[in-house]
């Protein structure tokens, strides 16, 4: 008797797991990161650098004073041009996908 009453409960329904914003978001961008693989890019020169530091300079003031997005992108574009060691353009470009993977997640999370 024991062993008809186990049988006729139903197993209770698995959840189905929602999946990771952040994750579908990457596998974005790495698709989109195929489109630039065959680019072939120049270096920067250091005079071209030192305009750009101004430029980071310039909007990184503006983004303290508004806190604005476009404020906080171009600060950190200008940045990671201005950098001419590459740890330290690999650090502004890590801080600049950071801030623009964040926009997009709440522009994703406004739907």
């Amino acid at each position: 008797m024991a062993d008809e009453a186990t049988e006729k409960t139903p197993a209770p329904k698995k959840t189905t797991r929602k999946p990771d914003p952040m994750t579908q978001l990457l596998n974005e961008v790495k698709a989109e990161i195929k489109g630039f693989a065959d680019t072939e890019v120049k270096p920067i020169g250091p005079g071209r650098a030192e305009q750009y530091d101004r430029r980071a300079s310039a909007w990184g003031r503006h983004y303290a004073d508004h806190g604005t997005l476009d404020g906080l992108l171009l600060s950190l574009s200008f940045e990671a041009l201005a950098a001419l060691n590459p740890a330290e353009r690999r650090y502004s470009l890590v801080q600049l996908a950071a801030a623009a993977l964040l926009s997009v997640e709440k522009l994703d999370g406004s739907k």
